[in-house]
């Protein structure tokens, strides 16, 4: 297996850019374009003696001005995750690949991709596509330049286990804070890896958040969970604030449950999550008067279901209060 040269040239203050080796032999080569946006390409591997393949990626378009490269890793079914390339490459706030200083219609990187150890038999999908201009891991959609193409390891028979076998991710202790008017309160939530957020931080993190919090002293609401899509101005104008617009805000959708601390605790797969039905409709994007111990089901952006077990809350709307959530939801 050939070796990677990278070489490293500086484009601007901020840009480092991977250029391909014309010299190298390659595992895989990936060309997409917009008249073939979706290619695949298969490389068969064996965990036992392969740490990673050498992939070239390209891409081209004709129509549309490239800004961004996104990557994702798929091991075994059990869901796309954000992949982070260890070559020398710019990466935007959200993790996605800077292509300033990249021609923006045409342009090759070249990539050491992990051969994951422990698959057995399966598969592991590297997901590639490029937008125009800030996008979402989980939504190949949003700003869709080209793509997306894909590459596929291929270990023993190729047969992933039934998804609903994979463990849900679950994030034990999750601290919202009511939102202050400066935009630095860790008010939001991201399913995507449990992390939280300020409305500070912008657009580069905007499509990552699925819940807010905020505690209304207006209303009967008191301590309140909301999607980002329609939260309130009044608390946060987060169009303004993070340089976005309301339609581009994600929508999760709550009801409360009526399983016990109990059953909460014993969900661990993902087709355990599988009852949690949930109208799409904007009255459900909301759940009030939430207490300590109160478990609320809910759908994401994406399609992924979950339960939310309310753990504390403290104070009103003021510079102290808080929630504390654990959760559960499908990879």
């Amino acid at each position: 297996m050939a070796a990677i040269a990278l070489i490293g040239i500086s484009c601007d203050d901020n840009d480092e850019i991977a250029v391909v080796n014309p010299n190298a032999d390659y595992d895989a080569v990936l060309a997409v374009t917009e008249s073939n946006p979706n290619p695949n390409v298969d490389v068969t591997v064996d965990a036992n003696t392969a740490s990673t393949i050498d992939a070239k990626v390209s891409f081209t378009s004709t129509t549309k001005d490239m800004a961004r490269l996104y990557i994702t890793q798929n091991v075994k079914g059990a869901g796309e995750k954000q992949f982070k390339p260890t070559e020398s490459v710019d990466l935007k706030g959200d993790g996605a690949i800077d292509l300033t200083g990249k021609n923006s219609k045409n342009f090759d990187f070249q990539f050491a991709l992990p051969v994951p150890s422990g698959v057995g038999t399966g598969t592991v999908v590297y997901k590639f596509w490029t937008t125009t201009g800030n996008g979402d891991f989980r939504d190949p959609n949003q700003r869709l330049a080209v793509g997306p193409g894909t590459i596929t390891l291929k270990y023993g028979s190729a047969t992933n286990p039934d998804a609903g076998t994979a463990d849900v991710k679950s994030y034990t202790d999750v601290k919202l804070s009511a939102p202050t008017a400066d935009g630095n309160s860790k008010t939001f939530v991201s399913m995507v890896d449990g992390k939280t957020y300020n409305v500070s931080q912008g657009i580069e993190y905007v499509s990552l958040w699925d819940i807010g919090y905020l505690y209304s002293t207006a209303t009967a609401d008191a301590a309140t969970l909301r999607a980002p899509y329609n939260y309130p101005s009044i608390a946060i104008d987060i169009p303004t604030k993070a340089s976005t617009t309301n339609a581009e805000l994600n929508k999760t959708y709550f009801k409360r449950s009526t399983l016990s601390t109990a059953e909460f605790n014993e969900v661990n797969s993902s087709s355990e999550l599988s009852f949690v039905s949930v109208e799409k409709v904007d009255a459900n994007l909301v759940v009030t008067q939430l207490v300590a111990n109160d478990i609320v089901e809910f759908i994401d952006q994406y399609g992924k279901k979950g339960l939310l077990k309310v753990l504390e809350v403290n104070g009103t709307n003021g510079s102290d209060g808080f929630i504390r959530v654990a959760i559960k939801v499908q990879p």
